[in-house]
């Protein structure tokens, strides 16, 4: 539970406890940053601008794994095509909204990318992988 942001352990934590329902996000959004949004779930370096938009994952991802709690995207997944340079993507985030709301968690890319005019940013299957165990 290392990559989940202070808002989702508070959230996971009151719900688990009884203490207050957490209602389930539907959908969820992968968002792409240029540095770690950290445990506060900043998105000060999140991608702006050049046609940049959160892509809806929730059709893309597995069900978490009973012993690992590995969650993985089953698909492709394709976000829109830069009309202006994105800078270097090192982390994805997993968002509850499509504009704004919240993080609720991240993770560093394997190999972080320049995202440029005209080039299309992929991510293939298996290469998000969010872990809650």
């Amino acid at each position: 539970m290392a990559n989940l942001t202070s808002y989702a352990r508070k959230k996971l934590g009151d719900h688990l406890v009884g203490h207050t329902a957490w209602t389930m996000p539907s959908p969820v959004y992968l968002a792409l940053f240029t540095a770690d949004p950290g445990l506060s779930g900043s998105f000060a370096a999140e991608v702006s601008g050049g046609s940049y938009a959160r892509v809806n994952i929730s059709a893309a991802l597995s069900d978490a794994d009973t012993t690992s709690g590995l969650i993985v995207n089953t698909t492709v997944i394709t976000f829109p095509t830069p009309s202006a340079g994105w800078g270097v993507v090192t982390h994805v985030g997993l968002c509850d909204a499509g504009a704004a709301g919240n993080l609720l968690t991240r993770q560093p890319l394997s190999v972080a990318r320049l995202i440029v005019s005209g080039d299309p940013f992929m991510l293939l299957e298996g290469q998000i992988q969010f872990s809650f165990a």
